[in-house]
This record gives structure tokens, sequence and C-alpha cells, in this order.
């Protein structure tokens, strides 16, 4: 190669870099150690490069297609390295070139630009990272086009110090050192700098290589080098968390946004091009860094990966028996945390925008989308993707689900269970026939039961027998929700939220919704649930409210004398929930003694 690089060739480099990287997911995934050992670099990294792979990236011009070329790499960042990659992208195309080729000396300016580009990109940028090996780069190019006379000896050159500087990662911080591996990042740089040169170079096939299968799906699980335990890996901050935003004109003030997220957590990342955005930050308050960054930008896309759920799937199989749940059921995020359970979230969609209940989606961000917002429950592919990963780490697998007659989550889990051909004795799918706060004291009981030892199918079998004895009363204080949703005849609900009909309701014991009695003010419905609780003798209770904290703290004090307990617990309703009761509602749920016989 001499002179000007063409745009078709420069853009044949690109995507041959990217498949490179790609093809090396699972080698990557598996020396993932900074910042958490989560083993997602790799599946990051691939799904960034499919993005640059599957567009078609137009090609007049060197700008442009370097422009479209970063465009995509945005729209399919995915993770720290992914956004990190992304900007690096967006660095490239900031070249002045408006032509159809470009030189070599305005493309080691081009990777300059593209180095600063991502290092100012991050809050707080870390040595020893791809940031270094991205310098490196930087500088081994410019050096080697000063002192070498041929291109190839040049790039030669680069990539030598290139694998020096990516040696160098392995000493440079204390989860490396230990772990005896590079940076997985770095080491993704290197793969694509590898597969780009080789193509520029003409050492590549000279065809584009293609876009394969989606790689949305989680990595095979692979054993993690250097893994430690939760405690150790010091996990800061729980959820990696990502918001995609469009602006509806010009660019969107990436500055500002940082701005707003920066006290959130850490590993902030703002990326942007054109008119899009991405947000990268790990942090415990998923919901509201999804909240702040809507105020910036239309959501296009979002989610909030659990760390220490990836920390712990990345170890050593556990002989032990996970539970699993949906976010339907209530319970205290710290007892949900401290106690393992994995908890599949519900989908919330509003307009464009896919939220996850619990997660992305909290009572406060519900309040902003309550007039658009509908539900949906995961598909079976996604609830494939979340057991594989816990059947491949645990010798069983407990899924409590809210009833199958108010929602198609039990059938979607039963549905990938059968495909996947898992046998009852190493996964057992219950119906618990309730919701909110029923079904988490249900769970509640699982998880004791698994702690102290009981099997699959012991734990199984006594929630099977429990259900028949738990209840939930729900105080609906506006019945607007359950027109809106179609549970009520439209005609009818209209005439009721007129009439401010505020019903009390429960679920019988087939699991479907029924209304125990009527009222038409606050003051007789809360009569109509305490008399339903007359005389109850329970074995635990709970209560649940939808924004209403105050009037649950009344409840609790008044009950706790009747029932002779404490309730196990007093948390907010899910966000799925709360869109069928209505903000205000009051619930106490409970599990009713069991009868002895004469």
């Amino acid at each position: 190669m001499t002179g000007a690089i063409p745009v078709d060739r420069l853009h044949r480099a690109i995507l041959h870099g990217a498949a490179r990287t790609r093809e090396r997911r699972d080698e990557l995934n598996r020396i993932n150690v900074f910042p958490v050992v989560d083993n997602d670099t790799g599946t990051n990294l691939a799904h960034t490069m499919q993005a640059i792979l599957r567009a078609d990236a137009p090609r007049d011009t060197i700008r442009s297609m370097l422009r479209g070329v970063a465009r995509s790499a945005l729209v399919g960042a995915r993770g720290n390295s992914g956004a990190i990659f992304s900007q690096y992208f967006h660095g490239l195309s900031a070249v002045d070139a408006d032509k159809g080729s470009l030189t070599l000396d305005e493309l080691a300016a081009a990777f300059r630009s593209a180095y600063e580009k991502a290092y100012r990109a991050l809050e707080k940028p870390v040595e020893g990272t791809v940031l270094t090996v991205m310098r490196a780069w930087a500088v081994g190019v410019q050096d080697g086009l000063a002192k070498h006379r041929t291109p190839h000896e040049a790039f030669d050159h680069a990539l030598g110090r290139l694998k020096e500087a990516l040696e160098e990662t392995r000493t440079s911080m204390r989860a490396m050192r230990e772990a005896g591996v590079v940076d997985a990042g770095a080491l993704g740089f290197y793969h694509f700098m590898e597969g780009f040169v080789h193509a520029l170079l003409g050492h590549a096939d000279a065809a584009a290589p293609e876009a394969v299968e989606s790689t949305d799906a989680p990595a095979a699980a692979l054993p993690a080098a250097g893994h430690a335990s939760a405690e150790d890996a010091a996990i800061a901050f729980r959820y990696c968390t990502e918001v995609l935003l469009a602006s509806d004109g010009g660019a969107i003030d990436e500055e500002a946004l940082r701005a707003d997220l920066q006290d959130l957590g850490d590993c902030l990342l703002v990326s942007g091009a054109d008119d899009l955005a991405r947000v990268h930050v790990h942090t415990d308050r998923p919901w509201e860094a999804v909240r702040r960054a809507s105020r910036r930008g239309r959501i296009l896309e979002q989610k909030a990966d659990d760390m220490v759920w990836q920390h712990r799937l990345a170890g050593p199989p556990e002989d032990a028996v996970a539970v699993v749940t949906d976010s339907v059921a209530d319970l205290p995020r710290d007892f949900v945390h401290a106690h393992g359970i994995f908890q599949v979230p519900i989908h919330i969609l509003s307009g464009d925008a896919d939220f996850l209940d619990k997660v992305t989606m909290d009572p406060v961000l519900l309040a902003e989308h309550l007039g658009t917002a509908s539900t949906a429950q995961p598909n079976a592919a996604a609830i494939r993707a979340v057991l594989e990963p816990l059947l491949a780490h645990f010798r069983e697998v407990l899924v409590l689900t809210v009833s199958s007659k108010m929602s198609g989550t039990h059938a979607r889990f039963r549905e990938a269970l059968d495909a996947m051909g898992i046998p009852a004795t190493r996964a057992r799918l219950v119906d618990t026939r309730v919701n909110s706060g029923a079904q988490g004291l249900l769970v509640r009981e699982a998880v004791r039961l698994v702690e102290n030892g009981a099997t699959l199918a012991e734990a199984a079998d006594a929630i099977e027998a429990l259900r028949e004895r738990t209840r939930i009363v729900v105080s609906v204080r506006d019945i607007g929700p359950m027109a809106r949703s179609g549970r009520v005849n439209a005609r009818i609900g209209a005439l009721l939220v007129k009439l401010r009909f505020q019903p009390l309701i429960t679920i019988d014991r087939e699991g479907e919704g029924s209304i125990q009695g009527v009222a038409f003010s606050p003051r007789r419905n809360r009569r109509l649930l305490l008399r339903s609780l007359k005389g109850r003798r329970v074995e635990s209770w709970c209560v649940v409210h939808a924004g209403a904290p105050d009037d649950a703290e009344a409840l609790r004090r008044e009950l706790a004398p009747r029932l002779g307990a404490e309730p196990a617990f007093v948390t907010e309703i899910s966000s799925v929930v709360t869109l069928f009761a209505g903000k205000g509602s009051v619930a106490v749920a409970y599990v009713e003694q069991a009868r002895t016989r004469a």
C-alpha cells in the first residue's frame, strides 16, 4: 500500500478489525477481571462490533463513512468497553476529510484524535486499561511513519508498540496482577487493530466480513481467571447502567449530561455522535440514572446489569438451590439482595422506551409515564437467557411466579424449561396463584427453606401447600388504572371512576382477582379491609402500598396488636402492580395458620 487510502479500503479494514474482535469474544470474557469479574467484556465488545458490521455506512467521503461507523458503534455499544470504543470511533470521525481518500499522516492524526475523545469521555480515566493501549497505538503509528520508509514497516512498528503496552497492563493494576492476565478491553483493542492493519495492508481477504447472528445472548459460562468472592471484588456500585438518548433537534449536551449523573456512582462515561448520546455508569440507583438522563433526550433504550450476580455466576459452581421470582413479588430490596434472590423484571412500555420494573423504573419515574405505560412479560428467549447461566452455576433452581391467571410470565418460564429439556429434578416451577406482597411472603418462605437445607422437591412441595393458606386483600383507592388497562369494561369503568368507586380486591384460590367489598370513600374502604381480617390467625403478614407510606404505617400500627405480631415487612409495591391497583392503594398479605385436627 502506498499513497492515499481509498474510503472503501479504510472501511473494509474497520470491518475486518470489528470481525477479529467479535471472534475473540469468549477469550475476552474469560480474562475479564476489571473493574469486576463479570465475564462480559467479550460479549459487550462483540455486540458493539456486530452493530458496525451490520450497518451500511455511507462511503462517498472518508468523513461520512467514519461518522456512519461511529453512529453504529454508539447505538450498539454495550458496557464500559463498548462505550469507550464508540467514542474512539467518534474521535476518528472528526478527521477533516470531505474527500474519497486519506493520507497516512491524516490517519495517524485521526488515531490521536480518537484516543483523546475516548479519554475525555470518561469522568475518571484509569491507566493500565484500554486507554493506555489506545494512546500507545496513536504514538506508535506516528513514530512508525517518521522512522520507517514503507507503510508495512510503519504499522509493524506500531503493532509492536501496541503489544508492549498490552503486556504492561498485566502488571499495572492489582486485579490483573493477581489474575495473571492482561486487561480484557485492551486485548480487544489489540485484536481490532491487528485485523485492521492486516486488511489495510492487503493481507486479509478482499471481501468485507459479514455480520452473523445476534450476540445478545449471554456468553457460555467460562472459568473466570482469578475469581474472588463478591466481597473481595469490592463492587462499590451494583448496577452497570446504560441509557441511549436521541435529541429531536441538535446534539445533546454531553458535559451537562455528565454533570447530571456524576454523583450517582462511578465509571461514568458519556459518549455522543450527532443527535445521539449514550450514558454508562455504575450505580446503586439505575432508575435515578434513567430518570435524570431522560431530561436531556428521548430514551431509545436502557439497561441495568446486576454486576453482583454477574460476578457470582462467573465464579465456581455452587451446590445450592437458587430461588428465582419475577418483579411482581414485593419484598424489601435489602432482603432480596441479602438472600441472593434472582428477580426477573417485568417490562414496562411507554412510548418507544422499554423499562425494567424495579430496576430502571421506580414509582417516581412511573408517575411521569402513568398515563401511557403498559406491561409486557419477558419472552421465552429472555427467560431462557436467565435460566441457562443459573442452571450452569447452581445445583437446582426453584422458580416462583405471579399467578398464571394474571400474567403470562408463568407460561413463558414453562416454555423455556420445556425447550431446554430441564427435568423437574433440576428445576421446579411453582405458580404461586397470588401476587405482590402475598407472592413476596411465599418467596421469603422458600428462601428460609433452602437456606435451612431443604431439597428442591421439599421446598417446592412446601410452597405449593402453603399457597393454599396465603391471601392478599387490596384496598383500591383509584379504579382508573383498572379501567384504562381493560380489566374493567370501558363504559362501566368510566362510570365507576366518576362515582369514585373504591373496591376491596382479593385473589381466589385459583389465582384470579375478585371483588370482596364495595366502597365509595376511603373511610368505608378501610373499614372493609379491617373487617376482612377480623378473627384471622396468621403465621406471617406484611403491608405493601403504592406511594402511600403513611397509610401503610397507620395500617401496621392498627393491625399488629390484632394479629399478635409485627409484619414481616412493609414495602412499596412494584410499578407493574401499581399500573393495575392504582396509586394510593394499600394491601395486607398474610399466611393463615394451619388448622389443627381435633
